[in-house]
């Protein structure tokens, strides 16, 4: 029935996105953002006692479901609570983007999104050096416990990786 549920809400959300296109990709100034979304520019800064930086972003679109609350609440709680120290001293941000903003669009293409993701962000010197989608999330979003074993599992590796 889960499964049913979340489909359906994935349905929903591909059906009520605008449409993709090339032209969604812009170069326009950064807007005033809302407190439920943040405009960020492709390179953030980086504290100077560290070459390091990872972001943790949570896309969603204008409409959201219970499901895609969830899945902010739910990624939000274990990176405060499993990346408590890295969070403090910023080598881990976490940031909330709204898609269907102008100025945020061009994240869709940036890293494939088609429906509410959990991307990884991993900074070297201010700079993309590697992304990973978190793919699963819509899979495990079921129980608690697992999604955010698998969240944390991914930024552990991430991290590891450096």
């Amino acid at each position: 029935m889960k499964a049913i549920v979340l489909m359906m809400c994935m349905v929903w959300l591909v059906a009520a996105s605008p449409p993709l296109s090339p032209s969604d990709a812009t170069d326009a100034e950064p807007k005033e953002a809302g407190p439920e979304s943040q405009v960020v520019s492709d390179t953030l800064p980086v504290k100077p006692s560290s070459t390091h930086q990872l972001i943790v972003y949570y896309f969603h679109g204008t409409q959201r479901c219970s499901n895609c609350i969830k899945i902010e609440a739910y990624t939000k709680e274990v990176v405060d609570s499993a990346f408590a120290t890295q969070v403090k001293d910023s080598s881990i941000v976490w940031r909330v983007i709204n898609t269907d903003e102008d100025a945020n669009k061009h994240f869709r293409d940036d890293y494939q999104l088609f429906t509410k993701s959990v991307v990884l962000s991993d900074l070297a010197d201010g700079k993309q050096v590697r992304w990973k989608n978190l793919d699963k999330i819509w899979e495990v979003l079921g129980d608690k416990a697992t999604f955010q074993t698998y969240v944390r599992d991914e930024v552990s590796a991430l991290l590891e990786a450096r």
